[in-house]
């Protein structure tokens, strides 16, 4: 081949391993266009400088890597490191994907099975509180930044107002996490990020003040490790069985998530969480 001799779909699809109809694709795709168009056959011609670009695209979508991606680091590739850092940026998160599935298929195997980590559960009579409130409906990959954000911005809150609340999670004055429903990739669902406040709270900017009745509460408490996603799903079952085996409940109060320690500093075995259901006793 003669320096700057145009390849034909056919000897360009051989060389990079790719179907003609794939190279069509990414044509239209605007990924991979070709050097020149015959305007009389429609015969496509590629340059073979191409045949790298050719292959990286080729190779991520064998990795089901969505265009979107592949479009990102094939405009960096003039800058090999640059190109290299937003592919190992997209791997990283993948594989944290994957570690989750795992977990998951874990967790689903042993509720197949009926083989759910056995809880203590107790009960508890929660008094009226008053909870300053952040809410939004959420799918799953925007709930644990929305928790941090939310917890961040009522416990500056709780800063610019002395009194409000004292600035520590106790059992006293717990941070809650309400789900109004199952929040997964596809579906949303209403969360609300609560702490305990005093009586004289006002609204602020995306805070709510709400009045939380007094109520019967069944819950299982979890150290810092039992905490993390998806091994905390065996306590809400956990829980919800033992709740229908005892009572009912209450349909105008949520599950929740009850924070009784700071989960950032305390140690594994810790105790940081209680998964609570308000419910009504039999």
């Amino acid at each position: 081949m003669h320096p700057g001799e145009l390849l034909s779909i056919g000897e360009f699809a051989a060389l990079t391993r790719l179907t003609v109809k794939a190279l069509r694709h990414y044509d239209e795709q605007g990924l991979l266009t070709p050097v020149r168009v015959d305007p009389f056959s429609s015969y496509r011609y590629y340059a073979p400088d191409q045949v790298r670009r050719a292959t990286l695209i080729g190779t991520m979508r064998r990795m089901d890597a969505p265009l979107a991606v592949v479009r990102e680091v094939l405009d960096l590739a003039d800058g090999p490191e640059q190109a290299a850092e937003a592919f190992s940026a997209w791997w990283a998160a993948q594989e944290r994907h994957h570690e989750q599935r795992r977990d998951i298929g874990r967790y689903l195997t042993r509720y197949l099975r009926s083989q759910g980590a056995a809880m203590d559960i107790r009960t508890r009579a929660v008094p009226e509180r008053t909870l300053a409130v952040m809410s939004r409906e959420l799918y799953q990959p925007e709930l644990e930044p929305f928790i941090m954000e939310a917890f961040s911005t009522l416990f500056d809150h709780a800063v610019a107002h002395p009194g409000l609340r004292d600035l520590d999670t106790t059992v006293e004055q717990p941070t809650y996490v309400i789900y109004h429903g199952s929040v997964t990739p596809d579906s949303s669902a209403l969360v609300e990020a609560c702490v305990v406040v005093g009586p004289d709270a006002r609204p602020a900017e995306g805070i709510s003040i709400r009045l939380e009745p007094a109520h019967e509460e069944a819950y299982t408490s979890l150290t810092r490790d039992q905490v993390a996603f998806p091994d905390i799903l065996d306590a809400y079952d956990a829980v919800a069985t033992w709740v229908m085996a005892h009572g009912a409940a209450r349909d105008d109060l949520r599950p929740r998530e009850v924070y009784v320690d700071d989960v950032m500093r305390a140690g594994a075995e810790d105790l940081v969480c209680d998964v609570a259901f308000p419910f009504m006793p039999r």
